[in-house]
C-alpha cells in the first residue's frame, strides 16, 4: 500500500512503519509500480491537452456543454500534472508536506470528476426535459458560473480537512478528536460527494432515455407516412441518446473505479477492522485504476462524441472544416449564438455525435 494511501486510511500500523522508514531512510517507491503511473501520467496529459486544445482550435466545439467537459478535462489535466506526480514524489521522499499536497489533490479529483459529470448530466436533463425552456434557463454565464462553483465547491471539500489535521503530523496517528472529525468528513463525502450524485444521475438518466424512447416509437409511427421528413427528425434524437450513453459510460466508470476509495476510507476509520491485512497489491491496483479515470473521460468524448472526432480527424489530416460543414455545425452548436429547434426532433445543439 502507498504510503499516501496509508494516511488516507489512517492506519496506526503504517504510520509507526513510515515514521521508522523516514528515520532509516527508507522508501515505499516501486520501480515497476511507480514507472506505470508515471506513465499513465503522460498518458493523461497528452490526451487532454490535445482535448482542451481542439476545443480552443475548432470555434464549432465551444458549446455549452464541451464547456463543462473541458473544465473537466483541466481537472483531469491535473491528475496527470499533480496528482500522479505527488504520490510518487510521496511514496520517495517520505516527506509530510508532499504527502499532503498529495492527498489534498486526490480528494480534489474525486469530488471535481463526479460534479462536473453531475452538472453535464443536470444540464442534458433540462435539454431533453425542457426543450423549450432550456434557452432560457441554461445561458452562457451560469454555465460559467457552475464551472466556477464546481471547482470552488471541490477546493473547499479539500482543504477543509486542513482545519482539524496537521499536515506536519502526516506520518503519526490522529488522536481520539481528529478521529471522529476524519469519520464525520468520511461520511459526509460519502452522502454528499458519491452517492447522493450518483442517485439523482441514475434518476435523471432513466427520465431521459425514457422521453428519448417515446420520441422513437413516435418517428416510427411517421416513418410509414413520412419517410423523408421521419428520416430527418430520427437522426437528431439517435445522436443525442449517442451522447447520452457516453455520458452514462463516464459516470459508471467513475463509480466503478472510486467506489473503492469511498468504502475503504469509511472502513478503516472503524475500530476492530484489520485492512491492513489486504495486500499491499490490491491497493496498489486500485489506485491506478482511479487515475485511470482521468484518461478515459477525454477518450470517450474526443472518440466517441462526433463532434470532437470529427475536430481531431481534421486536426490528423491537417486540413480545415469545409464551409458547408462549418456552417451545418454553427448553426446549432455556437456557444454565443445559441439556436436550438424546437420541432419534435429537438435539434441535437450540442451534440453533433
Amino acid at each position: 500500500m502507498t504510503e499516501l494511501e496509508n494516511n488516507e486510511s489512517n492506519l496506526p500500523t503504517s504510520a509507526e512503519i513510515s515514521t521508522a522508514a523516514q528515520a532509516t531512510g527508507e522508501t515505499y517507491f516501486n520501480p515497476s509500480y511507480d514507472g506505470a503511473l508515471i506513465i499513465l501520467s503522460v498518458m493523461i496529459i497528452a490526451i487532454n491537452l490535445l482535448v482542451i486544445s481542439l476545443f480552443f482550435y475548432r470555434e464549432y466545439l465551444q458549446t455549452k456543454t464541451n464547456s463543462l467537459l473541458i473544465s473537466l478535462a483541466v481537472s483531469d489535466l491535473l491528475a496527470g500534472l499533480l496528482g500522479i506526480p505527488l504520490i510518487v514524489a510521496c511514496n520517495a521522499v517520505l516527506k509530510a508536506g508532499v504527502c499532503t499536497a498529495g492527498a489534498l489533490i486526490y480528494r480534489f479529483i474525486a469530488v471535481s470528476t463526479m460534479y462536473h459529470i453531475l452538472v453535464v448530466t443536470l444540464e442534458r436533463y433540462i435539454y431533453v426535459m425542457y426543450p423549450m425552456k432550456y434557452i432560457n434557463i441554461v445561458t452562457a454565464p451560469r454555465v460559467l458560473k457552475a464551472i466556477a462553483g464546481i471547482w470552488l465547491f471541490s477546493m473547499f471539500i479539500s482543504l477543509i480537512q486542513l482545519t482539524w489535521e496537521d499536515p506536519t503530523r502526516f506520518f503519526k496517528p490522529r488522536d481520539s478528536a481528529s478521529q471522529q472529525y476524519a469519520l464525520a468528513y468520511t461520511i459526509v463525502g460519502i452522502v454528499f460527494c458519491f452517492f447522493l450524485p450518483a442517485l439523482l444521475m441514475a434518476i435523471s438518466y432513466v427520465s431521459m432515455f425514457m422521453v428519448i424512447h417515446r420520441q422513437i416509437k413516435e418517428i416510427r409511427g411517421l416513418y410509414n407516412t413520412r419517410a423523408t421528413g421521419a428520416n430527418s427528425q430520427r437522426a437528431p434524437i439517435a445522436t443525442e441518446a449517442r451522447a447520452l450513453i457516453i455520458f452514462v459510460a463516464m459516470l459508471s466508470i467513475f463509480i466503478i473505479c472510486w467506489l473503492s476509495f469511498y468504502v475503504t476510507g469509511f472502513l478503516i476509520l472503524l475500530p476492530g477492522l484489520h485492512i491492513e491485512a489486504i495486500p499491499d497489491e490490491v491497493f496498489m491496483t486500485v489506485d491506478f485504476i482511479r487515475f485511470s479515470v482521468s484518461l478515459v473521460n477525454p477518450i470517450l468524448y474526443a472518440f466517441l462524441k462526433r463532434d470532437f472526432s470529427r475536430a481531431l480527424k481534421s486536426l490528423c489530416k491537417r486540413d480545415g472544416i469545409q464551409p458547408g460543414e462549418l456552417a451545418s455545425s454553427s448553426s446549432t452548436s455556437r456557444f454565443r449564438t445559441l439556436t436550438i429547434n424546437f420541432s419534435l426532433s429537438r435539434s441535437s445543439e450540442m451534440y453533433r455525435d
